[in-house]
């Protein structure tokens, strides 16, 4: 069932004169910049690259989004930024196989944690996961440190709790 048929008269009133606001030539699509900007006003303020998923996703191939498209991607529940940095950083420790800040993620570590969640690796694509995942910018070690790891996630470190040593 589609938010738009669960939605009070209301409540679409109030979403269709928004969409009617920020859709700036009244062709009756939001581009995804106009998606941007109501997603920003309403306080949730995402990367161009994240709005252009959540429009493609709703909407492949024409990578607009029409009113009935808008109240279900406006319907969905959003998750907390910061709980969602601090669950990908609480991740970590899986990983590098120790809740130590200096611990890293090697090749090894790698593998156990994958073979723990039930899906184990070879060596061989411990090591390649590891260099894709620091192609980015982390250090050519062959490890992931705790920041090099929230920060391929899109995580802002500077805004998470220290991990204390077990």
């Amino acid at each position: 069932m589609s938010a738009i048929s669960q939605a009070t008269p209301e409540i679409l009133a109030e979403l269709r004169a928004l969409f009617d606001l920020f859709d700036g030539n009244g062709d009756g699509l939001l581009e995804v910049e106009e998606v941007s900007a109501i997603m920003a006003s309403c306080g949730t303020v995402l990367t161009e690259a994240e709005v252009l998923d959540m429009v493609t996703e709703l909407k492949p191939d024409l990578r607009k989004l029409p009113f009935e498209e808008f109240v279900n991607m406006i319907s969905r529940p959003m998750v907390d930024r910061l709980a969602l940095e601090a669950e990908i950083a609480a991740t970590f420790p899986t990983f590098a196989g120790s809740a130590d800040p200096a611990a890293e993620i090697t090749t090894s570590s790698l593998q156990a944690a994958m073979a723990g969640l039930g899906r184990p690796i070879e060596p061989l694509v411990a090591e390649e996961m590891i260099r894709e995942a620091t192609k980015g910018g982390a250090a050519a070690t062959g490890k992931i440190s705790r920041e090099d790891f929230v920060a391929m996630n899109g995580v802002d470190f500077s805004k998470l709790p220290p991990l204390e040593a077990s």
